[in-house]
């Protein structure tokens, strides 16, 4: 939900507060929903993952293009432990390995070692597990980590980006496979 994600950083950038962000984007359906859950879904989902990025990221994300996937994927690993964790551990380490074709399996067994320390993975159905797995290629795909055919790709952030990171969390360009080279 790329052009979701600008939408809402556009209007933050504007009002800088997410009561008003809130109140426009569902009050004038800026994000061209057919039905007002729907509406109400994907904002919600898409704010909850920006509220994880700083004004500066915010701002980033609408003036420079060439950031924008990184600012989403970012947004999404600060959200989500389990999708940083792969990106850490399965993403950016296969690439330093030289190791640059990701298969089903690859999560299978990411998602397997997790259920070990968190029960409540351990317990989700084969159906949600094909699913999640799914929704973590397509968004691989999406934010531009990986190709179609799940080959790892390089990172190029621009400077501007690594030093907004860097003042956050400097742990966080570990979820870009090799960002510094």
């Amino acid at each position: 939900m790329i052009h979701e994600n600008l939408i809402i950083a556009e209007e933050y950038n504007k009002f800088k507060d997410w009561t008003l962000v809130r109140d426009e984007v569902l009050g004038n359906n800026l994000l061209q929903a057919r039905t007002e859950s729907t509406l109400k879904t994907f904002y919600g989902e898409v704010s909850k993952r920006l509220k994880n990025l700083t004004d500066d990221e915010l701002a980033l994300m609408t003036e420079s293009d060439a950031d924008v996937k990184h600012l989403v994927w970012l947004a999404i690993c600060r959200q989500y432990l389990f999708t940083y964790q792969f990106a850490v551990e399965i993403l950016s380490e296969y690439f330093d390995k030289s190791r640059f074709q990701l298969y089903s399996e690859d999560y299978d067994a990411f998602l397997n070692a997790k259920a070990e320390w968190h029960k409540n993975l351990d317990s989700i159905t084969t159906n949600s597990r094909y699913k999640s797995q799914q929704t973590m290629f397509k968004t691989l795909v999406e934010c531009g980590l990986i190709t179609k055919s799940k080959e790892i790709l390089h990172q190029h952030l621009s400077p501007k980006l690594q030093g907004l990171i860097m003042q956050t969390n400097a742990d966080d360009l570990r979820i870009f496979p090799r960002v510094f080279s």
